[in-house]
């Protein structure tokens, strides 16, 4: 297959960059995605900020038809046992809404081939090597087949693993290895008043929970790795315990089923050296990822997936004015995102001597310049 652009990811930053791609220009593109959008995906609450960004994508109709649940505060005890409530009306915005994750990526997948760029679901990335008209990419479909791609440029929008970047020299640089144990709740009746996600810092770290489309919850436990497996997070009995320890979030669940299964992901905060070079730019997770207390991710996947849109456009047409300002904007902005998360952290100082807090404490002047490029950015919680 031979096309002007692949995009190795089909989550929001790789699909945002195809629609744009292909709503903007008459460029050829590809996106190769491991899942089927049929898997389990963890939600996440955005913000009224994202509105402009679906517009642009031509879907802010189409989104708001899909029925997400709205979202009209974020809640937090964090520094205190008191309750701070921040509300989206007050910002002059709008409200936000908490998604149903596999909805919203399968928007988006679907408006890119609606838009007549080529979706391979179910095909894992192998490798990408030079060739004499620019990228070869090799991949695999689930059933075995093989999958081969010419492409003019590459788009990396593998996630934190930064698959495409890592085979090109580029290295992720970690803050820290934060991961996410998340549990999905089941409620017998609708929820009433609860349009808001809340946040609850605790001894070990802090939990997070936010009412879903279909009388479900998400409830997650943010920690690191080793306390994770000391505690036994990963296990919904170790989970259960620490939940139960809760004093806002444990009211909030009250009559919720309890999760069968829990989901653990990666969700330390990192940012690629250098973010993009010759004919390829990473965009979404692969660039820079932030802890989930930001609510960053959503946002900075479509915006970073459009801007390499229009840089990667005016590459192939001899313009690298923008490919070059790409890989500087995003370290700019992980150094604005870094002194934001210094603020938030240092204001938690009732557990200070346990070793979640310590460690925040401990790298609380850390900058883009101090941070030095990780080997890996998997993490296993799993004992």
């Amino acid at each position: 297959m031979k096309v002007d652009v692949a995009v190795l990811g089909g989550g929001p930053a790789g699909t945002a960059c195809a629609l744009t791609l292909r709503r903007y220009s008459d460029l050829r593109v590809a996106v190769i995605e491991r899942g089927d959008y049929s898997g389990v995906r963890v939600g996440e609450t955005i913000g009224p900020g994202v509105r402009p960004l679906l517009a642009y994508l031509g879907l802010w109709e189409k989104f708001i038809a899909d029925g997400h649940r709205r979202a009209h505060a974020t809640a937090a005890a964090w520094g205190s046992n008191e309750v701070f409530r921040q509300e989206f009306f007050f910002t002059g915005r709008g409200e936000g809404w908490h998604l149903d994750r596999c909805r919203f990526d399968r928007m988006l997948a679907l408006a890119v081939k609606e838009a007549g760029g080529r979706m391979l679901s179910n095909c894992a990335f192998r490798s990408v090597a030079r060739g004499k008209e620019g990228w070869l990419v090799a991949a695999r479909h689930r059933d075995g087949r093989q999958a081969r791609i010419s492409a003019r440029f590459v788009i990396d929008a593998t996630g934190r693993a930064a698959l495409v970047a890592r085979r090109l020299g580029a290295q992720p640089s970690v803050v820290d290895r934060l991961v996410g144990v998340t549990g999905f709740m089941d409620f017998p009746q609708p929820f009433n008043d609860e349009h808001f996600a809340l946040v609850e810092a605790c001894r070990d770290g802090w939990w997070y929970s936010a009412c879903l489309p279909q009388r479900r919850m998400a409830v997650t436990f943010m920690s690191d790795p080793e306390i994770v497996r000391e505690l036994r997070a990963q296990h919904v009995s170790g989970w259960s315990a620490l939940l139960a320890s809760t004093r806002l979030t444990r009211a909030r669940v009250g009559n919720g089923s309890s999760p069968g299964t829990l989901f653990a992901r990666t969700a330390g905060s990192q940012w690629l050296r250098p973010a993009g070079g010759d004919r390829w730019l990473a965009v979404g997770d692969a660039a820079a990822a932030f802890d989930p207390l930001s609510s960053m991710g959503i946002g900075h996947a479509l915006s970073t997936g459009m801007h390499a849109a229009r840089a990667a456009n005016a590459a192939l047409e001899g313009d690298n004015e923008l490919l070059n300002q790409y890989s500087w904007s995003v370290a700019e902005n992980f150094e604005r995102f870094l002194k934001i998360r210094r603020s938030f952290y240092a204001a938690e100082r009732r557990w200070i001597q346990s070793p979640f807090w310590r460690c925040r404490q401990a790298g609380a002047r850390e900058s883009i310049g101090s941070i030095r490029p990780a080997q890996a950015s998997a993490v296993a919680v799993s004992s």
